[in-house]
């Protein structure tokens, strides 16, 4: 008779084997689970305890049950901006105990969590569940691990690199190291191949483009995390096979941006309510948003993509709150965004256009004059064109609108 993890029943004495026979005494005496899911968090089995728990606080096993249905990840606090099978799939080490409540949007019990991969390169999981006490004085605590990241990496401008609240800086991240770094940023966490690496960076490496990859991999990290003992497991530079990444405990100023702009623009898997609150999450993006990403390094090609699509993310933000300010009479707060809009679209004549418009009914009559001439300089040193209004007759429409009201 095979004893199962989880099943409380017990086998005839006499005919357990030795590691039956132990597998019934932990059982017993320490009611574990066990749920093994793929890389992407899909369960893909579990054990009777493990289901036992979740049934108990979900009323059922959920169909297409995944970690994140389960145990409520980028849902709730302490996983509300972690998936645990990203977590685990990413880390060369067991993850550290985590409490979460069950079910997380009502919580009824909870269980002890710890994950490791079953498979060396990640594609399978391994989660252990235990029951958590009641009472236990350690359930509001967040886990040091998930706590704030111990690296951040600011590339909204000029590339900054901080750990534990004190700056990384040094002209290593103009030098190869820090292109490195700057190149796992723009892949945004997905894990990149060597020989991907060595074609966007160093094209004429040649045979040794693999090795100098990995020598300045090694750099990298005694840089990003000077006292790592030589063995150790990097926690922010992820390997896996002959591919690197960014681990996901690293926050990029970049991720945090989209994930305002989305919010603000009503975009987001889990909509803001309300006008004010997604005007306030616009109003936060622009504050991250301090320049083009990675502004040091202009002509990086493989920086464009990335930099293009920020710069979009940031127009489409300005222009959602130039649209607020206009509609609730706010012009002075209108006209920052405008002119911020300019910037980064400074021949765009409906632009232009609409920041002179602005200027005219503040009364700011010299500003209109100094950016309309500005703006006509440009547009025939660019193209030999004129602006497709004039001066004039924008000064003359808000005459009319002044009379009108």
């Amino acid at each position: 008779m095979k004893a199962t993890v989880g099943s409380k029943r017990r086998p005839q004495r006499g005919t357990e084997t030795n590691g039956e026979l132990a597998a019934g005494i932990v059982n017993g005496l320490l009611r574990f689970g066990i749920i093994v899911t793929d890389s992407s968090g899909t369960v893909i089995e579990a054990d009777d305890t493990a289901r036992q728990m979740i049934v108990a606080a979900h009323g059922q096993w959920p169909e297409g049950a995944t970690c994140c249905s389960l145990f409520g990840c980028l849902h709730t606090e302490p996983l509300k901006r972690h998936c645990i099978s990203a977590l685990t799939a990413h880390s060369p080490e067991p993850l550290p105990e985590i409490r979460v409540d069950l079910p997380p949007d009502r919580p009824s019990c909870a269980v002890w969590i710890t994950a490791a991969r079953l498979k060396p390169d990640g594609s399978q999981l391994v989660m252990h569940l235990r029951p958590a006490r009641v009472g236990d004085r350690r359930r509001r605590t967040q886990p040091h691990w998930m706590s704030k990241p111990r690296l951040r990496i600011r590339a909204l401008g000029r590339t900054r690199v901080e750990a534990e609240e004190i700056t990384i800086e040094g002209d290593w991240l103009l030098q190869r190291p820090g292109q490195l770094l700057k190149y796992l940023v723009c892949q945004r966490g997905r894990p990149a191949h060597v020989d991907q690496i060595v074609e966007a960076l160093w094209p004429d490496a040649g045979i040794t483009g693999r090795n100098t990859v990995r020598h300045y991999v090694h750099v990298l990290r005694e840089r990003v995390e000077p006292g790592r003992s030589p063995r150790a497991p990097s926690a922010f530079i992820a390997s896996s096979g002959s591919s690197y990444s960014l681990d996901p405990r690293v926050a990029l100023d970049v991720d945090e941006f989209e994930e305002l702009v989305c919010a603000g623009l009503g975009e987001s898997a889990e909509p803001v309510d309300g006008e004010i609150a997604r005007v306030e999450c616009l109003e936060r993006a622009m504050e991250l948003y301090e320049g083009d990403l990675m502004s040091e390094e202009p002509f990086a090609e493989w920086a464009f993509a990335e930099r293009e699509l920020m710069r979009g993310l940031a127009c489409r933000a300005l222009s959602g709150l130039v649209e607020h300010y206009l509609q609730t009479g706010e012009l002075s707060a209108a006209t920052v965004h405008l002119e911020r809009s300019t910037e980064l679209r400074p021949l765009d004549d409906d632009l232009q256009r609409q920041l002179i418009e602005v200027y005219l009914a503040q009364g700011r009559h010299s500003d209109a004059s100094r950016r309309f001439m500005t703006f006509r300089q440009r547009k025939l040193d660019e193209f030999g064109q004129e602006p497709t209004f004039s001066l004039s007759e924008l000064a003359d429409s808000n005459q009319k609108k002044e009379k009108i009201q």
